[in-house]
């Protein structure tokens, strides 16, 4: 049997907001669902090995549909990493990276996907892609309102900053 090929995506925006801050809205999951729109809900599961598993509910097409990923934060990198437990058909397997990278003062994030599709079908591919671009682009829209101009960032950062303390490890 022959390995599927691996699909790669990359989007990426400027964001005139300090790395640290950026990372930290990307980091709290559980302010995403006030930061993205068309997230419903998520729950963290537990811990699977270095990762958090998390579960995410998400509106799609007035559809509620869920999937479990598993999550490596690494604050020193600014970059946390993500796998897909439970994919749909075509998919056969989906993770990624968010990534922020200090420019100045600002930041640039990127976020990538990589992806396999089953029996290799590249309209399928394609499809995906455009999805996966559509959805990139919200969330790195919001992402970069939120971390320049929102003034109620501080509620989204809350709990993060509440967990650090709490468990008395900023590296997370």
């Amino acid at each position: 049997m022959t390995e599927l090929r691996i699909w790669t995506t990359r989007h990426k925006v400027r964001i005139a907001a300090p790395p640290k801050r950026v990372f930290q809205l990307v980091a709290n999951i559980d302010g995403w669902p006030k930061l993205f729109e068309s997230l419903v809900a998520v729950q963290r599961l537990g811990f699977e090995g270095t990762g958090e598993r998390v579960r995410f509910w998400k509106r799609v097409d007035g559809e509620l549909r869920g999937w479990t990923s598993v999550r490596e934060l690494n604050p020193k990198r600014l970059q946390v990493r993500f796998r897909h437990v439970d994919v749909p058909k075509p998919l056969a397997s989906m993770g990624g990276m968010w990534l922020v990278v200090p420019k100045g003062n600002d930041s640039v994030i990127a976020l990538d996907h990589y992806y396999r599709v089953s029996g290799d079908n590249p309209a399928a591919a394609n499809r995906i892609e455009r999805d996966i671009a559509a959805n990139n682009a919200a969330m790195l829209t919001t992402l970069r309102h939120t971390a320049e101009f929102d003034g109620g960032m501080a509620d989204l950062l809350e709990f993060y900053s509440d967990r650090v303390s709490a468990e008395g490890d900023s590296s997370l």
